[in-house]
């Protein structure tokens, strides 16, 4: 498939140092991910590595963490947009330093986080809950190859008809 036929950028959060479970379900998105990518069906995917929180003060002190911010922020604009959840965000919470005694307000983050964008503009984030329904990052990935099928399928089609 042409990749101007579906011009879908991927950006997959992947956090480190997980428990082997999610470890496995990490690896097994990046492949599918990956040979989309290579078919075509995804224009460009970006992978992107994370912690498990993020303390925005600090984040702010360099590239990577105003870059992540900033991701961080267009989720939540679009949690706000498109009537969805973003649950497996925790947005800000308190956590007390047991050295210093001092409280800092920390972003906590799911382990894995997948952003689809069209045009630069943000199409969907998961995992996010709408109506009740959990769509978790394997769902999306499920979602974009059966786009990329349908596509293929269509593409065939129109081959046959000329």
């Amino acid at each position: 498939m042409d990749s101007t036929a579906n011009p879908v950028r991927v950006e997959l959060f992947v956090r480190s140092l997980c428990p082997e479970a999610a470890t496995q379900q990490q690896n097994y998105v990046l492949d599918r991910l990956q040979a989309l990518e290579d078919a075509g069906c995804i224009e460009d995917l970006s992978i992107l590595i994370w912690g498990r929180r993020i303390e925005p003060r600090l984040a702010q002190r360099t590239a990577e963490g105003r870059h992540l911010l900033e991701r961080l922020s267009m989720f939540e604009q679009w949690e706000r947009d498109s009537d969805v959840s973003l649950d497996a965000f925790d947005w800000q919470h308190p956590v007390t330093n047991m050295v210093s005694d001092e409280s800092v307000n920390v972003i906590t983050l799911p382990s894995l986080a997948l952003a689809e964008y069209v045009d630069d503009d943000l199409q969907h984030v998961a995992p996010c809950t709408r109506d009740g329904t959990v769509y978790r990052v394997t769902d999306r990935v499920s979602h974009l190859a059966d786009t990329a099928d349908i596509a293929d399928e269509v593409g065939h089609e129109r081959t046959v008809v000329q």
